[in-house]
């Protein structure tokens, strides 16, 4: 009785209570920033100008941002204040970034280069090695597929996910 207890409190508090807390974990609207560090928007304009389409935009930045940053399942525990880092700390660094902070970057360059809206642009959660992973799911014309940036590096392809306890 009282594991089932403790399991239904850690349930609670990692899957309900983060969404409350940890900025860019909650679903609805991403809340972009309108003014990006120089060196950021530089960059979505350099990839904007090499493709035409939506498609080929969400490749180029999936791959460039998925070769700068990755997911590592357990720093997400050991590491838990780079949940709080603002943009420009992220944006500096590279290496291990959590998968919502991978997703919000991932979300700024898809609306900033014109391609995407915001609303093409959904947030989805499933727990994984018993924390909550968090990936996007991105309208392509007339379908919606999965991006999982941060395991970009682990050979994870556009239109896959990481899976319950992965």
């Amino acid at each position: 009785m009282l594991i089932a207890v403790l399991i239904a409190i850690y349930i609670a508090l990692v899957f309900g209570l983060s969404r409350l807390i940890i900025p860019y974990m909650r679903s609805g609207a991403a809340g972009l920033p309108e003014v990006l560090p120089d060196s950021l928007a530089s960059a979505i304009q350099t990839l904007t100008h090499q493709v035409k389409t939506k498609e080929e935009f969400l490749a180029l930045t999936y791959n460039y941002i998925g070769a700068k940053y990755r997911s590592e399942r357990f720093n997400t525990v050991f590491k838990f204040s780079y949940l709080f880092l603002p943009l420009e700390k992220v944006w500096e660094m590279s290496g291990y970034m959590p998968c919502t902070q991978t997703n919000f970057l991932l979300s700024i360059f898809l609306v900033k280069s014109g391609f995407f809206k915001e609303e093409e642009i959904k947030k989805s959660h499933v727990p994984v090695n018993f924390v909550p992973h968090q990936y996007l799911i991105v309208r392509l014309d007339d379908k919606w597929v999965s991006v999982d940036v941060g395991e970009k590096q682990r050979g994870m392809p556009i239109g896959k996910h990481l899976k319950y306890f992965g």
